[in-house]
């Protein structure tokens, strides 16, 4: 086991090196080769992400990337991956390279935990499923770090997982119109309204059905909220049209 003292006494003169110009790092460099040499050191002992080489010019432009990369296919690929997946800096070559020996999947699991408190209705378990459904062309591209870009797109797909569309029918396009507010007003996303139904002479009245994505939570909440304010709504018109009707009575006096 390399002494505590001598590896300490080597990263100053690294960091002596690092820091240092002119004749003071050529001689902080000679310094610091000669100390790796004698002691069977590279750098990489001193510190996990540089190079596991002795000659400083291979510290010019090095990446802790650079260092973890290699290790992918190695014994130490799992600590690598761990590293990689947050790596701010990987080209798309190197993130193609670390998406080949990763299992999303398993990233997904391991971190599914501490993304649910984004949506209080998702579960460990939708997010797993929508992380299995993920291909690396889904991830390669994202400027982001890949766990990010990976959390990103989970969310999303356990989103859409946790909230299957619901088909709420409507007694009429007025009612419909009340419902895809009351959605709007509960915080549901993209409601919209269809009209079901052949609409021709002869072929009956049309159905008006309200679109919207919402968990069981929301559906639950909605219904209790639709039957709570559902009886006001014909009250509301009469007085809007009466209203109407006094405004427009009063244009033409």
């Amino acid at each position: 086991m390399t002494d505590s003292n001598l590896l300490n006494r080597a990263r100053g003169v690294l960091n002596l090196y690092r820091g240092a110009s002119g004749g003071e790092r050529q001689a902080a460099r000679g310094a610091l080769v000669r100390l790796l040499s004698t002691h069977g050191l590279t750098f990489r002992d001193l510190e996990p992400g540089l190079p596991p080489t002795r000659d400083p010019d291979d510290l010019e432009g090095w990446r802790p990337a650079h260092g973890w990369l290699a290790a992918l296919g190695t014994d130490g690929q799992d600590d690598a991956l761990l590293r990689l997946v947050d790596a701010e800096d990987l080209s798309v070559p190197e993130r193609r390279q670390v998406l080949e020996a990763l299992s999303v999947p398993a990233l997904v699991a391991s971190r599914a935990a501490g993304w649910l408190d984004a949506d209080p209705e998702l579960t460990e378990e939708l997010l797993v499923q929508a992380g299995a459904a993920l291909t690396p062309e889904d991830i390669v591209q994202d400027a982001r770090p890949i766990a990010q870009a990976v959390q990103l797109r989970a969310l999303q797909g356990a989103w859409l997982l946790a909230r299957p569309e619901r088909q709420i029918r409507a007694e009429s396009e007025v009612h419909a119109e009340f419902l895809a507010g009351l959605l709007d007003g509960l915080g549901a996303r993209r409601a919209r309204i269809e009209v079901q139904g052949a609409q021709g002479a002869g072929e009956g009245a049309p159905r008006f059905v309200v679109l919207a994505r919402l968990s069981a939570g929301e559906l639950s909440r909605f219904r209790t909220a639709a039957a709570q304010h559902g009886p006001r709504l014909e009250g509301e018109l009469r007085r809007a049209a009466r209203q109407l009707g006094r405004e427009l009575g009063g244009m033409g006096s």
